[in-house]
């Protein structure tokens, strides 16, 4: 007996070390990861001890922080830092270029732009004047907001823009509900004798609207270079790769890229309204919910019209915000066209980057007051003067509030490893085993990649997928005799459809949580665009975006990286 229950007592010990040992890897697992997959990717490293294997285990490194995150990736960013000068792949100065460069400082001067429009509440003073315009039924409100949410995205982030518009959709549709005209949410009964509250779920108009905040702020960041980081990392890794090239202006990139966009928002806008309100099913259960009537559309109407009124008159602070946010699009559009001479080459010989018309506008935001307190400083009504200075159109107290530091590193990160692969030889290494992709069809490679991209990319974050997949796209490119700018950019744009899953981009975390959508719907909700927009893309720059950029021939800016030419 005292035999039995002494093993009783060591079996119950070692399922409290299972326990235990559980909870240890739920709490620490993190560090665990990071340590563990550092050390299993040694052993390669040892035996094959060349500079393309060394930067491939930096790479590898860095692509599992980044997917699990196990450190915040900003940390992860800075590992080529340590690592490619340690490895002998680049020198710590020729590393830490990589981290502050003409694109980088396009990306802040496009924050501060983003930042003060927000702050001064232009945006939603364009928001509301739209919506209040198009009219008021739901298939036009929808419509109204696609086109606001990807107008806004075009010049900040997916995610501002998103967070911008979930407001005004939620106020107009609790309007519309307390008028009895619409639900927002429905509640699921909990079984008898639960003290679980009622599970909400939203209904299909309200899935609706979401959804086309997230789609449409996804969509607009690719009209324009500043409209996602992914676009900036592909200017960043194509000129840092091909220095002899012209490089990507912002304007050959918003003519080429504002044709796929303007679709893919014209499509969403019938998709969602297919999906969820009915259209072409006039007698169907969601045409008849969708169906306000008159008396919703009053309802509506006046919603919108008191938010509008709550701004008051424009003031001069958005006034100011405005005109200079006209000038650098002005500026951008203008420094170096093509079809005309451009601002820049009037002025100067020297190459003039777009960081040096956004920086000058961003100076402005500090330099310009936000009102004219200034102008009764000389009142003889002594309490008309202005006791304190005013502020300027933005301060530094807003900028460090609310700009995303840690994707500066992420650029920066994602260059480094653009360059360290080419310095090291890895890049065109893995671009020569994807040769044998040269005997199908241009264009069928093209979807191969974007899919590829597009699928990946619904996991992890859209600039890391970038970093690490670009700099083997442009030697593959090389290696196979097709003009980079081929595949470079729909595969660019492709790692911004992320349509599926929450994890997949700040939008649809957005939406999900605000608004109570289950997983398993957002992933048939976005089915829809991850299919059409992978069309859409690969067709556009075929048709389009070939003509734009001349990507007929092989160019000999490229021909310099090719490996018969005896780089490294």
């Amino acid at each position: 007996m005292a035999t039995r229950s002494t093993a009783q007592e060591e079996m119950l010990s070692t399922q409290e070390k299972l326990i235990l040992t559980g909870q240890f890897i739920k709490l620490y697992w993190k560090i665990l990861f990071a340590i563990t997959w550092g050390l299993i990717l040694i052993p390669p490293l040892l035996v094959y001890n060349y500079p393309e294997t060394r930067c491939a285990y930096a790479v590898l490194v860095m692509a599992g922080y980044w997917i699990t995150e196990c450190f915040p990736m900003a940390v992860t960013s800075l590992i080529p830092l340590v690592l490619f000068p340690i490895f002998g792949i680049l020198s710590t100065a020729d590393t830490c270029a990589c981290y502050m460069n003409d694109t980088i400082m396009v990306f802040i001067g496009g924050l501060v732009l983003a930042v003060a429009i927000e702050h001064s509440k232009l945006h939603l003073r364009i928001a509301l004047g739209v919506m209040r315009t198009v009219g008021c039924t739901h298939a036009k409100l929808l419509g109204g907001l696609c086109v606001v949410t990807t107008f806004i995205s075009m010049w900040v982030s997916n995610t501002a823009a998103t967070a911008m518009m979930v407001p005004i959709i939620f106020a107009v549709l609790n309007e519309l509900e307390q008028a009895g005209l619409c639900h927002v949410f429905e509640e699921i009964p909990v079984p008898p004798g639960s003290t679980d509250p009622p599970e909400r779920k939203p209904t299909k108009v309200t899935k609706a609207y979401l959804m086309a905040a997230a789609y449409c702020a996804t969509f607009g960041g690719t009209g324009t270079l500043v409209g996602t980081g992914t676009n900036l990392t592909f200017k960043g890794i194509f000129e840092s790769t091909f220095p002899e090239s012209e490089g990507i202006s912002f304007t050959q990139w918003m003519i080429a890229q504002m044709p796929q966009m303007i679709i893919n928002v014209f499509l969403t806008w019938i998709y969602l309204q297919l999906m969820f309100m009915g259209l072409f099913r006039p007698h169907s259960k969601d045409a008849q919910i969708a169906n306000i009537g008159t008396e919703g559309e009053t309802v509506t109407n006046q919603v919108i019209q008191e938010r509008y009124k709550e701004l008051g008159g424009i003031t001069f602070h958005e006034a100011a915000v405005a005109v200079l946010f006209i000038t650098c699009i002005f500026l951008w559009l203008f420094r170096k066209p093509g079809f005309v001479r451009g601002w820049s080459e009037a002025i100067t010989e020297i190459d003039v980057r777009d960081s040096t018309p956004v920086i000058f506008i961003s100076i402005m935001m500090f330099f310009i007051p936000k009102d004219l307190d200034f102008l009764r400083s000389y009142n003889k009504d002594p309490g008309e003067r202005p006791v304190k200075s005013s502020e300027g159109l933005v301060t530094w107290d807003v900028i460090q509030r609310k700009m995303p530091w840690s994707l500066m590193f992420l650029l920066g990160g994602g260059f480094a490893i653009s360059r360290g692969s080419i310095a090291s030889g890895l890049a065109r290494k893995v671009g020569e085993t994807l040769v044998p992709l040269r005997y199908f069809p241009p264009v069928l490679i093209m979807l191969f990649v974007c899919l590829f991209i597009g699928t990946i990319t619904e996991f992890t974050s859209n600039v890391g997928i970038a970093n690490i997949t670009l700099p083997v796209i442009a030697q593959m490119c090389v290696a196979m005799e097709i003009h980079p700018i081929y595949l470079m950019i729909p595969a660019a744009i492709s790692c911004s459809y992320s349509f599926r899953l929450p994890v997949g981009t700040p939008p649809n975390a957005i939406i999900a949580a605000v608004g109570h959508i289950p997983t398993n719907w957002l992933m048939i909700g976005g089915c829809g665009p991850s299919i059409f927009s992978l069309i859409v893309n690969v067709a556009c720059f075929a048709i389009w975006g070939t003509i734009i950029y001349d990507v007929k021939e092989f160019p000999d800016w490229a021909k310099s990286n090719h490996p018969a030419k005896g780089n490294p």
